[in-house]
């Protein structure tokens, strides 16, 4: 079985992308959410691990980068008071 080789990527044909406080590093966040198990048909209750990034300096999320099925939760306009 041959492995697949990722695409070549040519750096100076890209743009740097920054966080609206300018900041160009970024980092993994996880977020948790529980599924109930009579929603799931699962003998237990769930977690459900979310990965999300986040500015490295200012620590918020960058809208870009969230999924669209996420954005209702996690994006600028999400209730954060969930």
């Amino acid at each position: 079985m041959q492995q697949q080789q990722a695409p070549q990527v040519n750096i100076a044909a890209t743009t740097e992308v920054l966080c609206e406080c300018g900041n160009p590093s970024f980092k993994e966040v996880m977020y948790m959410r529980k599924e109930s198990r009579l929603m799931s048909g699962l003998p237990e209750d769930r977690l459900v691990p979310i990965q999300l990034m986040a500015c490295d300096k200012c620590g918020e999320l960058v809208e870009s980068f969230i999924p669209s099925p996420l954005k209702q939760f996690y994006g600028k306009d999400a209730n954060k008071s969930i």
